[in-house]
């Protein structure tokens, strides 16, 4: 089994970091800089388990809101999309739970 990420779905992961990036934008304290950075890390490293697991269990996610999609919970506040077919889970997007989805 084959795992992509498109586009989109990168861009995703991407604009986690950004947003996080804005929440504090200047860390004033050299700790608290790297304790986000360890916490972004983490969460990065969720969203890369996840999709990894996939692999080994594409059928773990639910049918997803969308047809021909399927949905897994990566955490409280993250959604991950795909699609499986052919020995290929294809990552589609990482949704925020706060985020509408699918969008109108």
């Amino acid at each position: 089994m084959k795992l992509t990420w498109t586009e989109p779905a990168i861009a995703d992961r991407l604009a986690i970091y950004e947003w996080l990036e804005l929440k504090n934008p200047a860390a004033a304290a050299e700790a608290e800089a790297e304790a986000e950075a360890e916490a972004e890390a983490e969460n990065d490293a969720k969203i890369a388990d996840a999709a990894a697991r996939l692999v080994h269990h594409p059928a773990s996610g639910k049918t997803g809101r969308i047809a021909g999609t399927r949905e897994l919970v990566i955490s409280p506040s993250y959604l991950l999309v795909y699609e499986w077919a052919a020995q290929r889970v294809i990552v589609l997007a990482i949704v925020h739970t706060r985020r509408r989805w699918p969008p109108a």
